[in-house]
């Protein structure tokens, strides 16, 4: 055994052999640091910038001749700093990633010695400079093999710095400094025994950090095929909920087209109705005394008013269907028209959404008369140019708002009245064709629920300015 400790400390034999030892040492920690940190290609232009500064540090530290220990740190932060010039990581994580491959050099130099000592012991070489070049030769071949088991061939991936693992750098940080300061201690100015102790504390050390170091990186791996595998779960549930907001999506454009569709499907159908009550086609059908009586049991001796005409068919029909569900809901409807209505759809919204704009408001205002106690039951359509704008108008008498109602107007379909009829597409339908043409809608809420005056207006103002005004009562204006 101190044969082995003799040739552990070449270093104190000659001046020489330590600046050769140091410089050899220097090189296999930069291996063992490119190695670690998965660089490649380790020799490149860098690598004969690491072999000139080393061998400068190689002079200084020979220069000082300094005990094992400030050695050591000497050495560490030197390298250190070399290597931090020629990386992109921080300081503090290349002196981290220095001392690992510092320590575990030390690992490696320390069993070279021992089958450098079984060659000495079969073929009894003496010469101090050929023992260091074997040690080392043998040293690089143990690193060599170390690097090629294939856990090991892309570096040791828990201490590269784009990964956060605080607790394997400060493991592996503290194995590393005690086995460097055990080192320190093999020193032939103690005693045999403790040199003995302090050897047999060093390979329990090394087993030790070889053991972490591949704990640590089987560790790592589930940890990656966790992290893999809630990656792949995130991307697929993302994937599902944009197919679901997809699918949402097409459903509400489906219904608001479907509720549209509703609207004119009901309006011809009444018009069709009207048709055969004027005998147009009822004699082709054989079955005009049956309309009559069909006809004189749905006005129910009600009368009529005939509502002016915008001379625009499906806008005239829609109209007339409405004021019939008013009629059918003992609901007074009054129609006012203001300015060339031709104008209107040809400028500024095509008379298909005109059609849908009537049906839905007039509809809203009839299901909040249903809901109102109050004795006045009336609705009031104005259409046309309306104080310089070509707006729409309809005034009722129903209830007002509820504030939840007008905080989720037009974000999603929201009604209070589903019993009644009511969908909230409505409003998804008119803020639709707000933003399309452009247009200002403004509530208007003027008074409680009473017998002699509207309760509230809604405007559909095309004056090119896209704004949602709330006017109330009961609140101050919001926009």
């Amino acid at each position: 055994m101190e044969n082995i400790l003799t040739i552990l400390y070449l270093d104190d034999i000659n001046i020489i052999i330590y600046f050769l030892k140091t410089f050899l040492m220097g090189l296999c920690i930069y291996y063992t640091f490119a190695h670690i940190l998965n660089i490649k290609p380790i020799f490149n232009i860098k690598c004969f910038f690491v072999f000139f500064f080393t061998l400068i540090i190689a002079y200084f530290d020979t220069k000082i001749r300094s005990n094992s220990f400030t050695h050591s740190i000497f050495f560490v932060l030197s390298l250190s700093i070399l290597y931090y010039m020629i990386t992109t990581n921080k300081l503090g994580y290349t002196i981290l990633v220095t001392v690992a491959s510092f320590s575990l050099n030390k690992v490696v130099y320390f069993f070279s010695i021992i089958i450098d000592y079984i060659f000495n012991a079969i073929f009894g070489v003496q010469n101090d400079l050929v023992n260091l070049i074997l040690i080392y030769i043998i040293h690089f071949i143990l690193l060599c093999f170390l690097f090629n088991i294939k856990r090991f061939k892309k570096g040791f991936t828990f201490l590269k710095k784009d990964l956060n693992n605080e607790y394997f750098d400060l493991l592996i940080s503290g194995i590393s400094t005690i086995v460097l300061f055990s080192s320190t201690l093999i020193n032939k100015n103690y005693s045999m025994d403790l040199r003995l102790s302090v050897s047999i504390i060093f390979i329990i050390l090394a087993i030790i950090m070889f053991i972490t170091i591949r704990t640590s990186l089987t560790l790592y791996y589930k940890h990656s095929l966790l992290v893999k595998d809630l990656n792949e779960t995130k991307a697929e549930l993302d994937k599902k909920n944009l197919e679901l907001e997809k699918l949402e999506k097409e459903n509400l454009e489906f219904s608001k087209t479907s509720h549209s569709i509703a609207h004119k499907q009901r309006a011809l159908e009444y018009k069709l109705n009207q048709l055969m009550m004027k005998n147009e086609i009822a004699d082709e059908l054989d079955i005009s005394d049956r309309i009559k009586e069909v006809s004189a049991e749905f006005f129910d001796n009600k009368v009529v008013a005939v509502l002016p005409k915008t001379e625009i068919s499906e806008i005239d029909d829609m109209l007339e269907f409405m004021q019939s569900e008013c009629i059918n809901n003992n609901i007074d409807f009054e129609l006012q028209l203001n300015g060339n209505i031709h104008h209107m759809v040809n400028t500024f919204i095509p008379k298909e959404t005109l059609q849908i704009l009537l049906a839905d408001h007039i509809k809203n205002s009839i299901i909040a008369i249903n809901n109102s106690d109050n004795v006045n039951r009336s609705i009031l359509v104005k259409l046309g140019l309306i104080d310089n704008y070509y707006s729409l108008y309809v005034y009722d008498s129903g209830i007002e708002f509820e504030s939840d109602t007008l905080k989720e107007l037009g974000k999603k379909p929201i009604t209070t009245h589903a019993d009644s009829g009511g969908t909230g597409f409505g409003f998804m339908n008119t803020f639709d064709t707000l933003k399309k043409y452009k247009a200002s809608l403004i509530i208007n809420e003027l008074n409680p629920p009473c017998k002699d005056n509207y309760t509230k207006v809604i405007v559909i103002k095309f004056d090119n300015k896209n704004e949602f005004i709330v006017d109330s009562y009961r609140t101050v204006k919001t926009k």
